[in-house]
């Protein structure tokens, strides 16, 4: 029980991750790199803190942010 307590919580976010990015059409350069930007600031904020929830949200502001920006 106590392996799957620490393994499982990786394990949804690399589901999530794969489901979120296994659509993205390749027409759309621009978007593609605001999404990509996204996951990159998510994956180096939880390598830096190992908080899913501060890096999800991090990267949540961030992509956002980049949608309204540009």
């Amino acid at each position: 029980m106590e392996y799957l307590g620490k393994v499982f919580p990786m394990a949804i976010m690399a589901t999530l991750v794969v489901y979120c990015l296994k659509s993205i059409p390749e027409s759309a350069l621009q978007d593609n790199l605001i999404l990509l930007a996204g996951v990159a600031v998510t994956a180096m904020v939880h390598l830096w803190k190992k908080s899913s929830i501060l890096s999800i949200t991090v990267g949540t502001v961030v992509y956002m942010a980049l949608v309204h920006m540009i």
